[in-house]
């Protein structure tokens, strides 16, 4: 597995590269992958991914999913009622996963061309939605590139979230290549 500092380097790399127009939405996505042992360190740390790219000529924007639930969850009408009845959190998961594509879609729309933007926190989605999905439905509205930080494993395009559960096949740019894992 990687380390912070090969996945930051190979980031440094990769960000330098021209950026071509041209490029379909799955190679505007760039899934930093890692170890979920380096979780902290890497959310931590994220100010040196921003470094890297604003040093490589592009602006940055973050997005932390990790309080999201809780913010959206703590505002539903059904708050109350979930809080006796927590079984019945299963059915308004379609109801997050669509505010979350919402919320996405808002900070891609506020980029540029020119601009990342960074999504962190995505093992916090475990159970809830699947990162595969948000990816499906946001990348049309990728005007730069959008770097995700996932905790998880990554071998021959298949992205396993915290390595605990089936996999999906996407055709991300993977930082570390898979090559150099």
């Amino acid at each position: 597995m990687p380390t912070f500092d090969d996945i930051l380097n190979h980031y440094r790399r990769h960000v330098r590269l021209p950026w071509r127009d041209d490029v379909p939405a799955s190679g505007r996505v760039w899934i930093a992958w890692y170890d979920k042992a380096l979780e902290r360190r890497v959310r931590g740390q994220v100010h040196e991914f921003e470094h890297a790219t604003v040093t490589a000529g592009h602006g940055w924007q973050h997005i932390d999913l990790v309080p999201q639930f809780p913010a959206w969850m703590s505002g539903h009408e059904f708050f109350p009622v979930l809080l006796d009845q927590p079984e019945e959190l299963r059915s308004l998961l379609p109801e997050f996963e669509a505010h979350l594509i919402t919320v996405l879609k808002a900070q891609l729309n506020d980029a540029t061309a020119n601009d990342v933007v960074a999504v962190t926190g995505c093992g916090s989605l475990f159970g809830l939605v699947r990162v595969s999905s948000l990816i499906t439905h946001v990348a049309p509205a990728i005007k730069g590139r959008m770097l995700l930080t996932f905790p998880g494993s990554h071998e021959s395009n298949v992205y396993r979230l915290l390595d605990a559960r089936d996999g999906w096949n996407y055709h991300a740019i993977p930082i570390p290549p898979a090559d150099a894992a």
